[in-house]
């Protein structure tokens, strides 16, 4: 009975043994096999999440790119459309030009030919009765005595077809002036100051046509030009005044 009890009691010593050094290993720092596996497991499972992690934003930024990309080409596509439009327009505009000049070179030449063919057909025609003819034009010198204001002379004149006369060469100077003292001519500043036009609407040309120091407008009076014999110049004077005059056809 003694013997039973004493081996018992040895075997509750050897397992009590037992169990404090399991309990000493696991305060030192000792773990069991089983630990170790799910540690090694998680650590596996992380680093995969992480590796799929980071293919899921390598192809999220790749297709990014990628559409990026086809962004770009698609406009550098339509920029280059936009150019060669532009361009193809130009070189339709520049085509247009030329076709246009040469119609207009063609009109002008038409023209000309034109006024060529209707001066000679004039040069042709004998002049009214009374009237002179000087470089293949007609010319009216008003009768010997009668004076009218600038207006009344040009008036007279374009109620038979003509106007006062356009005096544009020496030549066609000295054939006016060997008429009269004093004769209107065509030529007045009545619309602008200091702006002389032919009753055509032609500027005045050649300034040496003027006598020294005109026009002069003394008074702020003087709109119309008049030709005198002995200066064979033009001078400005009031355009109530009563001159010959001289129509031109």
């Amino acid at each position: 009975m003694s013997v039973t009890f004493s081996s018992k009691s040895r075997v509750v010593q050897e397992a009590t043994v037992n169990l404090m050094a399991s309990d000493n290993r696991s305060k030192y720092g000792w773990r069991p096999q089983l630990s170790v596996w799910w540690i090694g497991a998680a650590a596996a499972c992380l680093g995969f999440l992480l590796l799929i992690l980071i293919l899921g934003v390598v192809a999220h930024n790749s297709k990014a790119i990628g559409h990026q990309d086809s962004k770009c080409e698609n406009r550098i596509s339509s920029l280059t459309a936009d150019r060669d439009a532009l361009r193809d327009e130009r070189y339709q505009l520049k085509l247009d030009s030329i076709n246009l000049t040469k119609e207009m070179e063609v009109l002008r030449d038409t023209l000309q030919e034109e006024v060529n063919r209707l001066n000679l057909s004039k040069k042709d025609e004998p002049c009214q009765e009374g009237w002179k003819t000087f470089n293949g034009k007609c010319y009216y010198f008003s009768t010997s005595g009668v004076t009218r204001s600038w207006e009344s002379s040009r008036k007279y004149c374009k109620e038979r077809g003509a106007d006062l006369v356009i005096i544009t060469t020496k030549e066609e100077l000295n054939f006016v002036v060997q008429s009269y003292r004093v004769t209107w001519i065509g030529l007045s500043d009545r619309e602008q100051e200091n702006s002389w036009k032919w009753v055509d609407g032609s500027d005045l040309i050649d300034d040496g046509f003027w006598q020294v120091g005109e026009p002069n407008n003394h008074q702020n009076d003087e709109h119309c030009a008049e030709v005198s014999r002995s200066a064979k110049r033009f001078n400005d004077v009031p355009c109530e005044r009563k001159f010959s005059w001289a129509c031109e056809n």
